[in-house]
């Protein structure tokens, strides 16, 4: 498999997170970025891909907005390693921004797989969990 570029990296990765921040965007538009034998470990959890299609319905509930910065991104073979910062405004019109540190494993153009961890930089205790909240989460 030929290697991606920075600049194809970079808008795969942009375009999955674009899609999943946006509330507007239905199930149907985002997972076309995700192969449907995805696999995201994040934060000590793991989630299928029924399970983030779950945690993205659950962030599109929460989030009345929001949008991801890559600030670092490096590409070796099919994996892409980045470091972003998430940016959202809740539904209750508080603020949250997350850093994510990431690994992406690519096939065929897809994500298939992420390891990531996240880490809360300003928004409420409660909130710590956004990166892997799923229905299924006490709240």
């Amino acid at each position: 498999m030929p290697e991606l570029s920075n600049e194809e990296a970079r808008a795969l990765i942009e375009g999955a997170l674009a899609s999943l921040l946006d509330p507007q965007q239905d199930t149907n538009q985002f997972v076309r970025y995700f192969a449907s034998d995805y696999v995201q470990e994040v934060d000590g959890k793991t989630l299928t891909f029924a399970g983030f299609i779950d945690h993205a319905r659950m962030l599109k509930a929460s989030l009345r907005r929001g949008c991801a910065t890559i600030e670092r991104l490096v590409v070796s073979g099919d994996t892409i390693a980045d470091i972003h910062v998430v940016k959202a405004e809740k539904m209750n019109g508080d603020a949250i921004r997350v850093k994510v540190i990431a690994f992406f494993t690519v096939r065929d153009g897809k994500i298939i797989a992420v390891d990531e961890l996240t880490h809360l930089l300003d928004g409420s205790d409660a909130d710590r969990d956004m990166g892997s909240r799923t229905s299924s989460d006490k709240r």
